[in-house]
C-alpha cells in the first residue's frame, strides 16, 4: 500500500512540475525573441522619445532610464511640462496641469508602480527571471485574436499577467490590478510594432489603459538609444 501511495503522489506531482518547466521555457523563448539575456543585461541606461495621443490630444515626451534604479519622464502638453521621476525608493513629480508647479513627493505606492519603468521596454519577463519573481503559467488563450500564453508574475508592487505570443514569443500585453490614491483599478498595456534597436527587438507602440485616465493612451517610441551617458543629477528632486 505504501508503494502505491508513493507512486500516486509522484504521479500527481507531474502536472505541477511540467507547468513550472513550461513557464520557464516560455520565458526563455521570450528572452531569446527580445535578443538574449546577455544583450538585455548589457543595457545599463537608455533614452527614447515619445509621441503620445490621449483622446485626440497630442503630446511629446522624453524618457531617461538607469536600468533597475531610476527613470525620468518629461512630457510636454499645451505649453506645459509634466515631469515624473523615480530614483531608488523615492520619487517626485511636477505637474502644473494639476496645479502643482513645484516638485511634490510621490506616494510610496506610485513609486512602486513607476519602478516598473526602469527596465528595457518589452523585457519584463527577463527582469522577472533575473529578479526571481514567482511565475505561474495560467494557460493558453486568445489575446486580440492571437494565441498567447498567460503568465502570472508576482511582482513587488502586485500581481501582473503577461501575454506572450505563442508563435513569435514576443510580449503582446500585460494587465495588473493597482491601487492609486486608495482606489483599486486595472492597468492594461498592449505592445505592438516591434523593431530592432541594436541587438534587441522591442515594441515601438504601446497602448495604455489606467485608472483615472479618461481613455486609452497611445505611445509611439522613437530614437531609442542604449547605454547613453546619463547625469544622475537629473533624478534629484529640486529644492
Amino acid at each position: 500500500m505504501k508503494k502505491e501511495l508513493t507512486a500516486l503522489v509522484a504521479f500527481l506531482a507531474i502536472p505541477a512540475l511540467t507547468l513550472a518547466q513550461t513557464a520557464s521555457e516560455i520565458i526563455d523563448k521570450n528572452i531569446a525573441a527580445v535578443g538574449g539575456a546577455d544583450k538585455i543585461a548589457a543595457v545599463k541606461t537608455l533614452q527614447y522619445d515619445q509621441g503620445i495621443n490621449l483622446m485626440g490630444m497630442d503630446m511629446t515626451g522624453k524618457v531617461t532610464v538607469v536600468v533597475g534604479k531610476s527613470s525620468r519622464n518629461d512630457i510636454s502638453v499645451m505649453g506645459q511640462q509634466i515631469t515624473t521621476v523615480v530614483d531608488g525608493d523615492k520619487g517626485w513629480t511636477v505637474n502644473p496641469m494639476q496645479g502643482a508647479a513645484t516638485p511634490q513627493a510621490l506616494p510610496d505606492e506610485q513609486v512602486k508602480m513607476q519602478k516598473g519603468t526602469t527596465y528595457v521596454v518589452g523585457a519584463d519577463l527577463a527582469t522577472a527571471k533575473e529578479l526571481k519573481f514567482p511565475v505561474e503559467l495560467v494557460g493558453k488563450e486568445k489575446f486580440n485574436d492571437k494565441d498567447v500564453f498567460n503568465l502570472k508574475v508576482t511582482r513587488p508592487e502586485g500581481v501582473a499577467n503577461y501575454y506572450v505570443d505563442a508563435s513569435t514569443y514576443q510580449l503582446l500585453g500585460m494587465k495588473a490590478t493597482v491601487s492609486v490614491q486608495g482606489q483599486a483599478g486595472e492597468v492594461k498595456i498592449q505592445y505592438a510594432d516591434f523593431k530592432k534597436v541594436d541587438d534587441l527587438t522591442v515594441p515601438s507602440t504601446l497602448e495604455l489603459n489606467s485608472p483615472g485616465m479618461p481613455g486609452a493612451l497611445t505611445m509611439t517610441l522613437s530614437n531609442m538609444v542604449f547605454n547613453p551617458t546619463v547625469d544622475s543629477a537629473i533624478f534629484a528632486m529640486p529644492k
